[in-house]
């Protein structure tokens, strides 16, 4: 089962991200407006069903006092209630998942979704890339304009990249001046194209950055089924990075089982 986006004002979202067409995977968990859902597949054996959760509760009750409501007004304000409510869960599910100073996800959320993604292209044969990019010089830079301005620089290359992802992308803040993104549905040509784009993007608006020179180093692996687990897919990108550094800084490479 697919689920598509079909350019609905308040979103689709799969696991807390938003999602413009995505292969459903058993115990996805999916937010379309303000409605929580989630997909399970039948094992074809007797099973009791998953309890709901609090959240799903929540919306139910919530539903049904509206529905009840003595007069229009009441109803109106249990539904204002609700949105004030689910305002607030959307900032606390912000400050559990993303970084603070740069708004990508955080490593935490980041490994999540890539064992969710690697399992997901395991089981259903889809492509999966995943890039690392490192901010060239940056220790540098810090040690000669602050650690200040050194915020800003990674505030600035986070929006630039954020700039260059699709919906399905998962963008994060990998450590320091390191950054990850998962590429789910893309292959290794796809996955070198979005690198460069995302190194020449941030190379020609260096200036709008900080006033010099910026640039960023990007490695580029793409899981295969020989492949353990996520350190793998990890370890080859980290391996590409290694080698975009030496070969100069500013640049994109594949690992070696990978292809240009």
């Amino acid at each position: 089962m697919f689920i598509q986006d079909l350019g609905s004002t308040n979103g689709t979202y799969v696991n807390g991200c938003r999602a413009q067409e995505l292969h459903l995977v058993d115990g996805d968990k999916i937010r379309i407006g303000p409605h929580d859902l989630q997909y399970l597949v039948s094992s074809g054996t007797e099973q009791k069903p998953p309890e709901p959760d609090d959240t799903l509760i929540f919306e139910k009750r919530v539903h049904e006092l509206a529905t009840g409501a003595k007069d229009e007004q009441t109803a109106e304000k249990i539904r204002e209630l609700k949105h004030y409510y689910n305002l607030k869960r959307d900032a606390l599910s912000d400050l559990a998942y993303r970084d603070g100073l740069t708004g990508l996800f955080n490593r935490r959320y980041f490994d999540g979704k890539l064992q969710e993604e690697m399992d997901r292209c395991q089981r259903y044969s889809r492509p999966l890339s995943l890039i690392l990019g490192d901010i060239d010089h940056f220790k540098h830079y810090n040690d000669v304009h602050g650690h200040q301005q050194g915020d800003e620089v990674l505030k600035s290359v986070a929006q630039i990249v954020m700039g260059c992802c699709r919906f399905s992308d998962i963008p994060a803040r990998y450590g320091g001046e390191e950054l990850g993104l998962i590429l789910p549905e893309t292959n290794a040509q796809g996955a070198f194209l979005a690198a460069e784009k995302i190194r020449t993007h941030i190379e020609q608006n260096a200036s709008k950055i900080a006033g010099e020179t910026v640039t960023i180093s990007l490695g580029i692996a793409t899981y295969h089924t020989n492949m353990d687990g996520p350190a793998d897919l990890i370890q080859h990108a980290d391996q590409a990075l290694y080698t975009a550094k030496n070969a100069g800084r500013n640049c994109s490479k594949m690992a070696e089982d990978g292809k240009e």
